[in-house]
């Protein structure tokens, strides 16, 4: 079965109506459907860091869908201590490159569970040769 990576493009765009992606993200939330999706706590970290400051409704919101997420069953959420090695070796490798380290985390995770298409709109993954799906 083909899986997808989530990444926290697609989450915030999806959660965030004022977003200038969310319709994009809806349309892909629906197309995506009944497809394996896979991502990892620092995703979800940085998805929760977007909404801290909106406000209890905004911080509710974002809390209610990461306990979604963690409770369904299309949805792996791995942990981002396993792969920060993995990652840090990409991170000191991409000196030419503006890589975040939870880029790097799901790039690692993406290779070792042999994942080539990632939700996001982060041109960085393009880089890695994986296939942007935000459409």
């Amino acid at each position: 079965m083909r899986s997808y990576f989530v990444d926290a493009w697609f989450l915030i765009a999806l959660a965030d109506p004022s977003d200038s992606h969310h319709r994009q993200a809806k349309h892909l939330d629906r197309t995506v459907a009944g497809i394996s999706l896979l991502t990892h706590d620092a995703v979800l970290t940085e998805f929760l860091t977007y909404f801290a400051a909106g406000g209890r409704n905004s911080r509710y919101q974002a809390a209610a869908l990461v306990r979604n997420i963690l409770q369904r069953d299309d949805y792996r959420v791995e942990r981002s201590s396993d792969l920060f090695p993995a990652a840090l070796d990409l991170y000191s490798q991409r000196l030419d490159k503006e890589y975040s380290l939870v880029d790097c985390m799901s790039m690692a995770l993406m290779r070792e569970r042999d994942i080539t298409h990632v939700l996001t709109n982060d041109h960085h993954f393009r880089q890695e040769g994986f296939t942007v799906v935000n459409e």
